[in-house]
């Protein structure tokens, strides 16, 4: 069975969750239920006689006639390659008709289903109502911020809400709680303000679960709450964060779906609202007021993404639209959302991008790399429509585009192998890198600027170089300022800052050279990008410092592909059909670069040579691995590295993200060990350096190899590398430098004047004595 079983092949088993009993909270449902003309009483939704079916899917008129069958599609993306959907007996016989390429997953979902709903009723014997008025219980005996228990499940909406109330109770100067409405069965919709920023600030929303199934973005919302409020005080950027502007949580936008998702439809999506044709729900992120009506959400009241009879028809959506009315100084915005790995920007009712796309990319990538940092997971970023698929009527389109604020929409983990029932094993996890993303959304919306490093920060720079550090600035709320950027550096860790204005070499690219040239020197600097409402910082930690050395290096191996080098292309265990490496000039596609990364020259390897025009997926390794081995490189002696470029491609195709490069090295002959496992998808060149010592600490000979792998149904993969090379660094000794700063000047000139006379490290000629002829020495290396 293939991973993807794992979404509904137990339909939540492999999530430690568990349902409180129906029976406890019968009373209060069926007088809701009563007074909205729903059934007092409903059997818990089993799914009988349906089954999971992956179909293959390769053109729009596939997508169509499977849209067109299917009861639930359960991938966020819809694109060539395998699609799993829900469909019933009817369906199931309609898609053999198509002859669609079609796999049943899961012939029959209800003995799955009904074992599911038996456990994890079973695990909250007493957990008491799920009905959501804000009783019940949470440990909070760690002084307000949630005890180790609470990220040990997934929790129903009274213990949420008991949670709520628990962070309130236990830190009353940092926490407030708000309601912002009440859901149609008459359930409050709560948040907490966490805040000691003065009045006036700008501040930030961060909710969850429009759609009541995806339980991991309600737990990734309440995980954030929690690392503000115990990191507040102790922790440098969250206290400073919180000390300039306001952070909201509403964890539970849809509290009567969320509820029935527990009670009585794992799968549930929409909220609970009667249509009165004996179907049930609203899509509430179809039924915001901007571009409400537009493609991607349905007339018809039986479908998932029903837009309802009108914009903000809902409570819950209203509620939602009334909340974005009154918080005027609202400056940011992440609505999260399961599944996919995505980070998603406006607009979402069209493919075509907001004024601002630059920046919303710029952010986006800036979030994916925090995540990648902190998990090495990858988040594939763009905007909604282009990169999902076209959405009218959701709550991001909306706080944009009717309200200016910079506003997303994160689909957390996975990629399909669990979907919506995410594993109690992923649920820290996967919160612990969506706050990390969370943090530079709010940083970066606050203070007004984002700022990246297109080529990351150096580790290194020749000391008798330009030393250039280049930033892209871009502003996501207000406007940069006149010469809006300034880097600012010191040598070691103790001097003072000194401030250099960068220069806009190009559109939103500044640069600037570090002022200090001596070898050997480590240098610390940050950057600073003003906007026309606060001043953005790169390390976004207030107090935190890139290191740069000033070294001179020399190369002992270069390979930019012009010719063949000995590079070997192919392995006993590759196994790919297709899109294997070969040596070109490459011919670009929205996957595969088209041109090399711009050493001397034209050519580099890349993973299959398309035709110009050519489809993503014309020339991408298929079918398995392709293996590409460099030939024996020798190792200089010294502080030696291996650096290269590569380019890697895994975020295209109906299942992205789900493969990765590992690149490997070989000392001495000897086993190949990991340098790398490659699975961000830059659409650019990176380079990358490692220090020999590091990872092959006595090598005189290496070998790298690059493993370019399709491994998963419908994915892209396409790669490259380029410009192979071994750099060794130093500093070599400069006579009359008597300090050891590298450098020849007063402080050199000053020891020789104190020792004139007399013998020793100040005699430069040796003729036994400090005298005219070294203070010639020093003066003819001056600086």
């Amino acid at each position: 069975m293939r991973p993807l079983l794992a979404l509904l092949l137990m339909a939540c088993l492999t999530a430690s969750t568990a349902s409180a009993a129906l029976t406890a909270s019968t009373a209060s449902t069926a007088a809701r239920a009563a007074q909205h003309d729903a059934p007092s009483v409903e059997r818990v939704e089993y799914y009988d006689a349906h089954s999971v079916v992956r179909v293959t899917v390769e053109t729009q008129r596939d997508v169509r006639t499977l849209l067109a069958i299917a009861k639930d599609v359960l991938n966020h993306r819809i694109d060539v390659g395998p699609v799993d959907v829900i469909v019933d007996a009817a369906g199931l016989r309609a898609l053999k008709l198509s002859a669609l390429p079609l796999e049943v997953r899961v012939a029959d979902l209800g003995p799955l289903l009904r074992a599911d709903f038996a456990a994890r009723s079973a695990r909250r014997p007493s957990a008491g109502s799920t009905g959501g008025s804000g009783g019940g219980a949470s440990d909070a005996s760690d002084g307000g911020v949630a005890g180790a228990s609470y990220f040990d499940d997934f929790r129903t909406l009274d213990e949420t809400y008991a949670q709520l109330d628990a962070w309130i109770a236990a830190r009353p100067d940092l926490v407030t709680p708000f309601t912002i409405g009440t859901s149609l069965e008459g359930r409050p919709i709560r948040g907490i303000r966490i805040s000691k920023a003065p009045a006036g600030s700008p501040g930030v929303l961060f909710n969850a679960t429009q759609h009541a199934r995806e339980w991991g973005a309600q737990t990734t919302s309440m995980f954030i709450a929690d690392r503000l409020i115990a990191l507040e005080g102790t922790d440098a950027r969250v206290t400073a964060l919180l000390a300039r502007a306001w952070i909201d949580v509403i964890p539970v936008c849809n509290p009567d779906g969320y509820v029935y998702s527990w009670t009585t439809n794992r799968l549930w999506r929409k909220n609970r609202r009667n249509n009165g044709d004996g179907s049930f729900g609203v899509d509430l992120n179809r039924n915001w007021a901007f571009q409400w009506g537009g493609g991607g959400a349905s007339i018809n009241p039986a479908d998932e993404t029903y837009r309802g009879p009108s914009a903000f028809s809902e409570p819950e959506s209203a509620a939602l639209r009334d909340y974005f009315i009154s918080r005027t100084t609202l400056a940011g915005h992440i609505d999260f959302h399961a599944y996919s790995q995505l980070v998603l920007s406006p607009w979402g009712y069209t493919a075509t991008p907001p004024a601002n796309n630059a920046a919303f990319l710029l952010l986006g990538n800036e979030m994916k790399d925090a995540i990648a940092r902190t998990s090495g997971k990858s988040y594939t970023v763009g905007p909604i429509a282009s990169t999902l698929y076209v959405a009218s009527g959701s709550s991001v389109d909306h706080a944009y585009g009717q309200h200016g604020v910079p506003s997303y929409t994160i689909e957390v983990r996975d990629t399909g192998s669990y979907g919506f029932v995410m594993p109690v094993s992923e649920l820290v996890p996967n919160a612990e890198e969506n706050f990390a993303a969370a943090l530079d959304l709010a940083d970066a919306t606050v203070d007004g600027a984002v700022l990246r490093l297109p080529l990351g920060a150096p580790a290194t720079l020749e000391y008798d170089g330009p030393r250039t550090i280049t930033v892209e600035a871009r502003a996501i709320r207000g406007a940069l300022t006149t010469n809006p950027v300034t880097l600012y550096a010191r040598v070691g860790a103790s001097s003072s800052f000194t401030p250099i204005a960068m220069q806009e070499t190009s559109p939103s690219l500044f640069a600037a050279s570090l002022p200090f040239d001596a070898c050997g020197q480590s240098v610390q600097w940050y950057i600073a990008g003003a906007s026309t409402v606060g001043t953005a910082r790169l390390p976004r930690d207030p107090s935190g410092t890139f290191t740069t050395a000033l070294i001179e290096t020399t190369t002992t191996f270069e390979e930019t592909f012009e010719t063949n080098g000995g590079w070997i292309v192919g392995a006993a265990t590759d196994t790919a059909t297709g899109g294997v490496w070969t040596r070109v000039d490459p011919i670009g596609t929205a996957a595969q670069p088209e041109n090399d990364s711009v050493d001397a020259g034209t050519f580099c390897f890349v993973t299959g040579q398309g035709a110009f025009g050519g489809a993503v997926g014309a020339a991408d390794v298929d079918g398995g691995t392709t293996t590409l081995t460099s030939p024996t490189i020798p190792v200089p002696t010294g502080d030696a590295r291996i650096v290269y470029r590569r380019w890697y491609s895994n975020n295209a195709g109906s299942s992205p993200n789900t493969d990765s490069m590992p690149v490997t090295i070989s000392a001495n002959g000897g086993p190949f060990v990991q340098l790398e496992l490659v699975t961000d998808n830059a659409n650019a060149w990176v380079e990358r350096s490692f220090r020999i010592a590091d990872v092959a600490p006595s090598a005189t000979s290496l070998r790298l190899r690059f493993e370019a792998r399709d491994l998963g149904a419908g994915s892209i993969v396409e790669a490259g590398v380029d410009h192979v090379r071994v750099l060794v660094g130093g500093c070599t000794a400069i006579l009359g430098d008597l300090d050891g700063d590298l450098d020849v000047d007063a402080a050199d000139l000053a020891i020789l004047l104190g020792a004139w006379g007399l013998p020793g490290a100040t005699d430069l000629d040796g003729d036994g004595s400090t005298g005219a002829s070294d203070l010639s020495i020093v003066l003819g290396a001056w600086g």
